[in-house]
């Protein structure tokens, strides 16, 4: 019968104190002098290895063994602020170069971090105390001097040509908001051929007239009342306060009850500002004005086609027998009024037959006229 096997008993942590440790197998030390390391793939340069030589001096030798030979060769240890070979030790600087530092380490390049009151490399920001010159990136676009020449020329709206077709031009008094008129930005909408007449003595002109410039039409200022018995003076009086509130206007517009239309004497006073200017003047239908200068373009309408504040049907039809008249004579003017009635009805012709005519603005058809 095989006696039966009894575990020892588990050692309790006070037992196990009492086992004194086995020692360790020693490790083989190489001779004195002698260094050795493993051996490592040669995928890549390894850097020397220190061993301690005779004397207590350090042998560097590699990896694989071989010895670096002792003499000048042996690399350098730079300390901040200790120039180099030649040059002053610690805290001093070599030849001409105060304290040089790490500069005298070869193949290396220092002083590349930023200094305090100094610009870092490659920054176009200047060491503090000097001038500050500003650098723009994108500089704001400068209007370019204004040309000089006639209104009609400066001012006048751009326009292509298509040659062989009649000519029609829309003047279209802006009758302001609070009057139901339509707004300056909805009338700019209608594009560049058509010419804005300004009422001078309305509230917000020049703002408007700023608008339509801005949008590329151009402007005409309306011939405002002029006081009872007015002379000549009262005429220059007076063009010059309508120019200052519309600004850059091409012509000068007679309203429907005319006010120079038929007056000589102050005709002619007004033409001598408006031919200084070089601004055109546009009349009335069934009015007996004077004979214009040469200096002084003039152009007349053949209609005001919503007078009796007619639907937008109406002045369709209207602009119709207006399209007749251009097509006989080469050219027409007609007026009527930013009224939302009068402009559906505009359109709606213009959008029907407008590839039929050159719809032109006024400086346009002055400027055609002249050339015939």
């Amino acid at each position: 019968m095989t006696p039966p096997v009894i575990a020892p008993p588990p050692q309790t942590p006070a037992v196990a104190l009492d086992i004194p440790p086995q020692a360790e197998p020693a490790m083989p030390v190489p001779p004195p002098g002698i260094a050795t390391a493993p051996i490592c793939p040669r995928s890549a340069p390894a850097a020397p290895v220190p061993a301690a030589g005779p004397g207590g001096e350090i042998t560097l030798m590699m990896p694989d063994g071989a010895l670096v030979p002792p003499g000048p060769a042996r690399p350098r240890v730079i300390v901040p602020g200790q120039g180099g070979p030649g040059q002053g030790g610690p805290g001093q600087g070599g030849p001409g170069e105060g304290g040089a530092g790490f500069a005298s380490a070869e193949g290396t390049k220092v002083n590349r971090l930023p200094q305090v009151g100094s610009a870092p490399q490659g920054s176009s920001v200047p060491p503090s105390g000097a001038p500050v010159t500003p650098f723009v990136t994108d500089p704001a676009p400068q209007p370019a001097p204004e040309a000089t020449g006639p209104a009609l020329t400066r001012f006048g709206a751009a326009f292509v040509e298509k040659p062989g077709k009649p000519y029609v031009t829309v003047l279209l008094v802006d009758v302001g908001t609070t009057a139901g008129g339509l707004d300056a930005q909805t009338i700019a909408a209608l594009g560049s051929w058509v010419t804005v007449v300004l009422d001078p003595s309305a509230p917000g002109v020049t703002e408007a007239a700023a608008t339509y410039r801005a949008a590329g039409l151009e402007v005409a200022m309306l011939a405002g009342p002029l006081p009872a018995g007015a002379v000549a003076q009262d005429v220059e009086v007076a063009l010059a306060a309508w120019q200052r509130a519309v600004p850059q206007a091409v012509a000068l517009v007679e309203p429907e009850t005319p006010v120079l239309q038929g007056k000589a004497p102050l005709l002619a006073q007004a033409e001598k500002a408006l031919a200084a200017e070089g601004m055109a003047y546009v009349t009335q239908p069934g009015g007996i004005g004077a004979r214009a200068t040469k200096d002084v373009p003039r152009a007349g309408i053949f209609r005001v086609l919503d007078a009796r504040r007619d639907k937008a049907a109406v002045i369709t039809r209207t602009l119709g027998r207006a399209g007749f008249e251009a097509a006989r004579d080469g050219a027409t003017v007609v007026m009527l009024s930013a009224w939302p009635e009068s402009v559906a009805g505009l359109t709606a012709w213009a959008a029907e037959e407008g590839a039929t005519y050159n719809l032109a603005p006024l400086s346009a058809l002055i400027g055609a006229q002249k050339t015939k």
